[in-house]
């Protein structure tokens, strides 16, 4: 595998980086940016310090530092709270870009996690944001999550981040847009996502019974509870997916892109490689890492969050257990999103689950993110706002 090369498509223009991870993981952060914390000017004077070709190292090392400028900045008495906010949301997702290629299983990688979560809690503290941190109970263990509440009476979003989020994430997909627009949301890290691997919380095969606690938890905090949404992006569109199959308590579905046979969409992408006996794709893998750094991280990150030792042994548990979605029993109305930069299968598969679901309700659209708009990345990362405004404005016409 080429430097530039990457594990899955997810976006069709490359920006500054030659290596295709990076530089998507740089489009992302530019659409955070869009939306607070750091500011475009912050962004590039850190991709100037990387050059085009860092290796994970440099890139950990510079994010970093940079948290630690923005800690020099706060600092100062005399900053308002709302400046105090700001420093604190940049802090928040430079340490998180650093995470992003921190090999989990080393010791840094816990540390640093709790050092973004005692920086995003003081960032919405000083946000003055209706934040409550939260466990919910789940295999012996729990998940973590926030929930924003805005009332007992409006309307309630549960945001699902996929295999590269943490809970922190799930703010700028639509905790803060939610809030600002007068939603309740529940973001949780289910099962695999997030640190949950650390605590042997690990992908698994149904994603609908976590997501049916997390309902469970909220008819328990709000008795009023109605208007309940679900939105899910990158691998978040299959575990909505099941849980939309499963809960008719969910009564509007977004999804960016929706998901029903992951394992289809894993043989797509990784083709004749999966063939591969074991002993030889680990190999190969471990020739990759040689040459690509950044795939030789995700492909470690991907074996811990399913508990396995390499990603071969990742792979085949994903065609060992993961079952089709029965996207036939959807009745509610659904946001189908996706970019033109997605890759062929999931665009494929959110054409499909569009056709089959479109006419139970007038309400169900499905909305393309093409080049010019500046969203047709995965998750629509590079254009935030953008896709804050379509998923509100039509959660408000279901909920209005």
């Amino acid at each position: 595998m080429k430097e530039s090369e990457v594990i899955l498509k997810r976006q069709s223009t490359r920006l500054f980086f030659k290596n295709g991870d990076t530089d998507f993981f740089f489009n992302w952060l530019l659409g955070i940016g869009e939306v607070f914390g750091f500011s475009h000017g912050e962004l590039y004077y850190l991709a100037q310090r990387l050059g085009k070709s860092p290796k994970p190292s440099t890139w950990k090392k510079v994010f970093l530092s940079h948290a630690d400028y923005l800690a020099q900045k706060l600092s100062n008495p005399d900053l308002s709270k709302q400046s105090k906010a700001q420093y604190y949301l940049a802090q928040t997702y430079s340490i998180r870009s650093a995470i992003q290629f921190i090999n989990p299983f080393s010791e840094e990688y816990l540390p640093t996690v709790q050092r973004m979560e005692e920086s995003f809690k003081k960032a919405t503290y000083s946000l003055k944001a209706p934040i409550e941190e939260l466990t919910i109970h789940y295999q012996e263990s729990y998940l973590p999550g926030y929930y924003l509440h805005s009332g007992d009476d409006c309307p309630t979003l549960i945001m699902i981040g996929g295999g590269d989020t943490y809970r922190e994430d799930l703010f700028y997909f639509a905790g803060y847009p939610g809030w600002k627009r007068g939603y309740n949301v529940l973001m949780i890290d289910l099962p695999g996502q997030g640190s949950n691997p650390s605590r042997e919380l690990t992908f698994g095969v149904n994603a609908a019974t976590p997501i049916s606690l997390c309902i469970d938890w909220l008819e328990n905090k709000n008795p009023k509870l109605n208007h309940l949404a679900i939105y899910g992006v990158s691998g978040g569109g299959y575990f909505t997916a099941q849980a939309v199959e499963q809960d008719t308590r969910i009564q509007a579905w977004i999804a960016s892109t929706p998901i029903y046979d992951v394992a289809e969409l894993f043989k797509k992408e990784f083709g004749s490689s999966l063939k591969t006996p074991s002993w030889l794709m680990n190999a190969i893998l471990k020739l990759v890492g040689n040459l690509n750094e950044f795939a030789d991280l995700n492909l470690q990150k991907y074996a811990w969050q399913f508990g396995t030792t390499d990603f071969k042994k990742a792979i085949d548990e994903v065609f060992k257990g993961a079952k089709v979605v029965n996207y036939h029993k959807v009745q509610c109305p659904c946001l189908f999103i996706m970019g033109e930069g997605e890759g062929a299968e999931l665009q494929r598969q959110a054409k499909v689950v569009y056709e089959a679901v479109k006419s139970k309700n007038s309400h169900t659209r499905l909305q393309i993110f093409e080049a010019e708009s500046g969203a047709d990345a995965h998750c629509q990362v590079n254009n935030l706002r953008l896709v804050h405004n379509v998923v509100f404005d039509w959660l408000n016409t279901i909920f209005e």
